[in-house]
């Protein structure tokens, strides 16, 4: 079945949905930092489906962190890599069982790099 996740946001920060065509399915488990302007793809690991949010903003900071949560868990994990530098405003592509993140700004710099 066809679904969109819908996660942080300036208001909802560690709130994380998923919608079908016909509206709200249900909440999922919440961000472990709350999170907005920040890029968000998946992955398969095995046959287990990993969403992944990288960057954004928290209202104090900028981010450099990474969580994911592998379908079926009941929390968000912190990944131990952390993004070279904080970006916020960032764009996520998940191509070829991969998570590409490209552009956004860091200290008010604009960015151009996957």
């Amino acid at each position: 079945k066809d679904y969109t996740i819908i996660t942080g946001g300036r208001d909802t920060q560690k709130v994380v949905a998923k919608y079908d065509l016909q509206g709200h399915i249900q909440n999922m488990p919440a961000l472990t930092q709350g999170r907005y302007y920040h890029g968000c793809g998946s992955y398969f690991s095995g046959d287990t489906k990993v969403i992944v949010v990288a960057g954004g903003k928290d209202g104090i900071s900028d981010l450099s962190s990474t969580e994911q949560l592998f379908t079926g868990a009941a929390a968000w994990t912190t990944a131990t890599s952390l993004l070279p530098r904080t970006l916020f405003g960032v764009a996520c592509v998940s191509f070829n069982n991969k998570v590409f993140l490209t552009g956004g700004e860091d200290n008010d710099r604009n960015r151009a790099e996957i």
